[in-house]
């Protein structure tokens, strides 16, 4: 029978295309390896606690609450604040593998640095963390200058490491674009003309369970994750309306438009930059639009595709 089991730490109709090993990895030592996953409840975070649930493993996922967390086998769910270090170093306690991931609102970094130091006295043996492209110290884009931040302050601790930046989610579309196509049958985006290989967050989270299940060929790395093909939006807006039966068509927007529709939705207004300035690149092309062989490479199999995603994801848009 398969059961939940939840503790409160105080202070797709598709899976992926992906085989994983069922023997529950073993530590040095012999023991049982347990993997800690916080953003568990998340579209990465999810996906990633079943694929660690399918391979046997004792997992930990770490969530706000317990309302959204899987029954599943192997896995027990842990309601802890990522901001207090009491609750953390409970949380943490007996982790060999951790796999770091949070919401891109404002202050995450320092959230995400004080996991990492509470991982460090946990003895953690190999954090992956989720970081994003193009993520540097001179990046437009403050999202990106904060999780290399977080970067930075794991390659100062002791925990061997393995960063994961992905590129734009397919997943994204299931928000604003999917709720224009509802209503008006129309995608807006201020990218223009500008091609993107974004990537299906199941092959992200495939990614993470093949590094955390054995991270030894994949410590001290640095993965770029895309999709197989850069597409423009125009792409998107012609694969619902092929799989829809219903024309779809993409209406290119400034950046100023852009602003005042997220504005509208009440997103805050530091998040908005960040947003735009990722937007800013896309449009301008280069490196934005290239495509990464590495989800290919660790998988074996090509990444998922737009045709994929939509079909598995098609009743968000109808």
């Amino acid at each position: 029978m398969v059961s939940l089991t939840t503790f409160i730490v105080k202070g797709s109709k598709a899976q992926s295309r992906l085989w994983i090993d069922r023997a529950a990895p073993r530590g040095d030592c012999g023991s049982t390896v347990v993997i800690t996953v916080t953003g568990s409840t998340g579209t990465i975070g999810s996906e990633l606690v079943r694929l660690l649930s399918q391979a046997g493993v004792a997992t930990r996922a770490i969530a706000r609450g317990a309302a959204k967390a899987q029954a599943l086998p192997h896995v027990t769910t842990l309601a802890a604040d990522l901001r207090d270090p009491e609750s953390l170093d409970a949380a943490l306690s007996g982790t060999e593998r951790l796999f770091l991931l949070t919401g891109n609102d404002p202050g995450f970094a320092p959230v995400q640095i004080g996991v990492v130091g509470a991982a460090a006295r946990a003895g953690v043996q190999h954090v992956v963390k989720l970081s994003a492209l193009g993520a540097s110290d001179h990046s437009r884009s403050g999202i990106a200058r904060a999780h290399w931040e977080v970067e930075q302050a794991i390659q100062r601790s002791v925990i061997p490491w393995t960063m994961l930046r992905p590129h734009a989610f397919m997943q994204n579309w299931l928000g604003e674009v999917a709720e224009s196509v509802r209503a008006e049958r129309v995608i807006y985006s201020p990218i223009g003309a500008g091609r993107v290989p974004f990537i299906d967050t199941r092959d992200i989270a495939a990614v993470a369970a093949k590094v955390l299940l054995d991270p030894r060929d994949h410590s001290g790395k640095k993965y770029v994750l895309t999709g197989g093909t850069a597409v423009g939006y125009a792409d998107v807006a012609e694969a619902l309306s092929r799989l829809m039966g219903k024309t779809v068509t993409y209406r290119a927007i400034t950046m100023e438009e852009a602003r005042a529709r997220l504005a509208g939705k009440g997103v805050p207004a530091e998040l908005i930059d960040a947003t735009l300035a990722i937007a800013a690149y896309q449009r301008d092309g280069g490196p934005t639009a290239v495509v990464s062989p590495t989800v290919e490479r660790l998988l074996g199999r090509p990444p998922l595709t737009i045709e994929e995603f939509v079909r598995d994801h098609l009743a968000s848009f109808l």
